[in-house]
């Protein structure tokens, strides 16, 4: 997974990532990789070399609430919830 195509423009691009489909029998080993992943993403400064995430388009990009929520109302889970 390109960890940058989720999350490098803060899901503000059209090509940003929105699902994987992930085979049941590497499921387990693939969620832990992406939680250790997503742990050390920096959200920051957008000038500072060592930010991944910047700044949104607005504040409602920031409330994750009603993605998470549909997201579990379709059978989805929440792995990690990153805290700004």
């Amino acid at each position: 997974m390109d960890v940058f195509g989720a999350v490098g423009t803060a899901g503000q691009r059209c090509t940003s990532t929105r699902r994987l489909i992930i085979h049941e029998s590497i499921y387990d080993q693939f969620t832990q990789k992406v939680k250790a992943a997503y742990e050390h993403i920096r959200i920051g400064h957008p000038l500072d070399s060592k930010t991944l995430v910047g700044p949104l388009i607005d504040w409602c990009g920031k409330d994750f609430t009603n993605t998470s929520e549909a997201a579990r109302k379709e059978g989805g889970k929440v792995l990690l919830a990153v805290k700004c």
